[in-house]
């Protein structure tokens, strides 16, 4: 289900996903915002995960997508490894799931600069668990 403050994604037809912010508003904590609910295995911390996944900054600036790779990505999911925000969003939900993640600097990058990612940043993201083993 959408909440009417979370920002909006919409897909292409081949999946990618682009983002609107118009109304939305940011949240106190971690926002797990499922989309579509997959019929696989819950997700496990440990797990390595397959996603596709999308960034970008609060003011809509894209920070990193792999979809724009044009091939999923896979890593450990694990708190040390991982933004918080991912392990605290993703563990627990079943593979095939489609999700968008609002990320509190506090559960993100917190307050350093992480490449394009300034200091402090809200981030947001679409993503898509494709497998987990």
């Amino acid at each position: 289900m959408t909440s009417a403050n979370h920002p909006k994604i919409t897909r292409a037809a081949n999946g990618s996903p682009s983002v609107d912010f118009a109304g939305a508003e940011k949240a106190d904590g971690l926002v797990v915002d499922i989309h579509e609910h997959g019929t696989g295995a819950p997700v496990v911390e440990g797990q390595a995960i397959t996603v596709h996944y999308t960034g970008w900054l609060w003011d809509g600036v894209q920070f990193d997508s792999s979809w724009d790779r044009g091939e999923p990505i896979s890593f450990a999911i694990a708190h040390g490894s991982l933004i918080d925000g991912w392990v605290d969003g993703l563990v627990g939900l079943p593979v095939g799931s489609k999700v968008l993640l609002v990320v509190p600097p506090e559960a993100g990058y917190g307050f350093n600069d992480m490449g394009p990612i300034p200091a402090g940043s809200t981030l947001v993201f679409a993503i898509d668990i494709l497998a987990a083993q």
